[in-house]
């Protein structure tokens, strides 16, 4: 399924975002300081490019066992400048995926200035999401009130946490229980076996069990952009954890 192309009123909100990144850049570190427009503009690229192979294979994830749910709940651990989860709020605000309508997205940012920045580009945008100032873990403050039962799509870039640190934490926002939870890592796209030794120490499910639906798996997803090439590392987990 091809991915549509964001509209001029999403891409107005990145580029804003982008300037914010750049703005803010020069007092604390939200990217490199080393060419910053460029370190930029391949974040960017590598951001928008992994979520269109995400929407890419999405279908077929949904057919091999990623549940029946059809409300998304998207979490992003440790946000950062907001790479992907600021790009890939505006493209599922935007676009979404394909059989899902998303409800809701959190961002988990420790750090308060980079925090901030985060509120303020979601503000400016017109977007509803939450930033939380926490650590994502066994330690984490639950959420005042449970949300409602969804698919939940946990992104990952700079972080490298277990699943059982992930699915901890997570289980910290489901209370009462909760649908599928699928998990995206950015990674090189240099490994070519399916299942590397980083990936069994992260504790990644084994590679996608076809005709097992309500199996965990875990599947790489390549994808090129202008600077590079990388992959997604996806773990899912159809019945939650």
């Amino acid at each position: 399924m091809n991915c549509p192309d964001l509209s001029p009123s999403a891409r107005a909100a990145l580029v804003h975002h982008g300037a914010e990144v750049l703005r803010w850049n020069t007092r604390f570190s939200l990217i490199s300081r080393i060419d910053p427009e460029q370190r930029l503009l391949a974040l960017q690229q590598e951001c928008d490019a992994a979520f269109r192979v995400l929407h890419a294979a999405w279908p077929g994830f949904r057919v091999e066992g990623l549940g029946s749910a059809s409300s998304l709940r998207y979490i992003d651990l440790g946000s950062g400048g907001g790479f992907p989860g600021i790009i890939w709020q505006a493209w599922l605000q935007d676009v979404g995926l394909p059989g899902m309508t998303h409800v809701g997205t959190l961002l988990v940012e420790p750090r308060d200035k980079r925090a901030w920045v985060l509120e303020q580009v979601a503000l400016a945008a017109g977007w509803q999401i939450e930033v939380r100032r926490a650590n994502w873990g066994r330690h984490q403050p639950s959420p005042h009130l449970p949300p409602a039962p969804a698919h939940d799509l946990i992104t990952l870039k700079a972080l490298r946490l277990t699943d059982d640190e992930i699915l901890s934490g997570w289980r910290r926002e489901r209370p009462v229980g909760g649908g599928p939870v699928t998990i995206c890592r950015f990674c090189s796209a240099e490994a070519g076996e399916p299942a590397t030794r980083a990936e069994a120490e992260l504790g990644l499910p084994a590679a996608a069990a076809f005709g097992v639906p309500a199996t965990p798996f875990s599947r790489r997803l390549p994808f090129s952009h202008h600077t590079g090439h990388d992959a997604l590392l996806i773990s899912h987990y159809p019945n939650g954890a």
